[in-house]
């Protein structure tokens, strides 16, 4: 894909507005293309998440039901958390899937890397397959409360096309899976 010229930013002044336990608010003041002045709210996120398509021996997916205090819902979702400090997308990954679903995987593969949301959140997720599933106890943080479930994998894409799965990393990790299989991407 070419670059295009001429689009980007440049910042001038930055503000912290609000610092929260891992994101921080920012009021940036920026010179855009043609010269003119513009605010831009930005919110950081610090380390950066992880997420996981969880694959079955039987092509189940491995999904979590949470509240999710923003779109004020319960959602449906492939596990996901945060990186904690110095630690390898691999290792949350690894971390993550065994925390909120009590799995482990004998295999891992990186999918991709993408911002859920580059409007406005620096945030940026690494996707991982895992496979090779074993089904231990799930270890949550003590304010999640996550219900476990596998899906085939069929029915979760399905529920994709439809909207019933909206949240962001979710279809894009269950797309992106599905069209690798169907690509044979390395």
């Amino acid at each position: 894909m070419r670059a295009a010229r001429g689009l980007a930013e440049e910042v001038e002044r930055t503000q912290l507005v609000y610092r929260g336990t891992c994101i921080q608010l920012l009021d940036k003041t920026v010179r855009l293309p043609d010269g003119r002045r513009a605010r831009r709210d930005v919110v950081t996120y610090e380390g950066g998440a992880v997420c996981i398509v969880a694959i079955t021996q039987d092509d189940g997916v491995v999904l979590v039901r949470q509240y999710r205090p923003a779109p004020e819902k319960i959602t449906v979702e492939i596990p996901a958390g945060r990186k904690g400090y110095g630690e390898s997308p691999l290792a949350a990954a690894r971390r993550e899937l065994r925390e909120e679903t009590g799995f482990t995987a004998a295999t891992w593969k990186r999918g991709i890397c993408f911002w859920p949301s580059p409007g406005f959140v620096d945030e940026k997720l690494t996707l991982y397959i895992a496979s090779g599933l074993r089904q231990g106890n799930p270890e949550a943080d003590a304010d999640e409360f996550i219900e476990v479930f596998v899906v085939p994998l069929a029915d979760a894409l399905q529920q994709c096309l439809t909207g019933a799965i909206d949240d962001a990393k979710t279809l894009i990790g269950l797309l992106w899976y599905a069209a690798s299989r169907a690509t044979a991407i390395p």
